[in-house]
């Protein structure tokens, strides 16, 4: 299941209803951890991947009470971030991306993209306004995209083309981004 919020609040109660006794979670865009928090006493593991200090030094503290909780520094459009991640986890049950709600939803949809396609979440929560607004616009109009897909979080496609691909998939935030 993939779900699509965009105020804060809403994804923040929706994130700790979704998550379930022994997760696995990666959360990307953590912030200072106000949704973390709600839930770390659930998983099995939660992974927080920020690239600001801010959330570095939210993420520690909360640290010092949940061992279950580890925090990757790092930009999510980086290949290198992924690669830490990897490090730590294969997989998980849940992934959860707040890169700020912002209203352009190209690079967001990238990252989750990409992360999921790695890590095979059974659920996805994202939240972008951009997205948001797209899907609420949005009515399909070629029939041949109405079949059922499966309800895994995440795009098989992507997934196929781990870890050949990665490194130029990666690649392309270069024409979006400065990383």
């Amino acid at each position: 299941m993939i779900s699509l919020l965009y105020d804060v609040n809403e994804y923040r109660k929706f994130l700790n209803k979704e998550v379930k006794m022994n997760f696995t979670v990666i959360e990307l865009g953590p912030h200072l951890g106000q949704a973390t928090r709600l839930y770390l006493d659930r998983t099995k593991l939660t992974v927080a991947v920020d690239k600001s200090i801010q959330a570095e030094t939210a993420i520690k503290k909360l640290q010092r009470d949940y061992s279950n909780l580890k925090f990757v520094k790092g930009d999510v459009r980086s290949f290198y971030t992924v690669e830490k991640v990897l490090k730590i986890t294969k997989g998980c049950d849940l992934l959860a991306v707040d890169m700020g709600g912002g209203r352009f939803p190209d690079t967001v949809f990238k990252v989750w993209a990409v992360w999921s396609g790695i890590f095979k979440p059974k659920h996805s929560i994202i939240r972008n306004r951009g997205l948001a607004e797209f899907i609420q616009r949005a009515k399909i109009k070629d029939a041949s995209i109405k079949k059922k897909f499966p309800d895994d979080g995440w795009m098989s496609s992507w997934g196929r083309t781990f870890p050949y691909q990665l490194k130029k998939q990666m690649r392309e935030f270069k024409f979006w981004v400065d990383i």
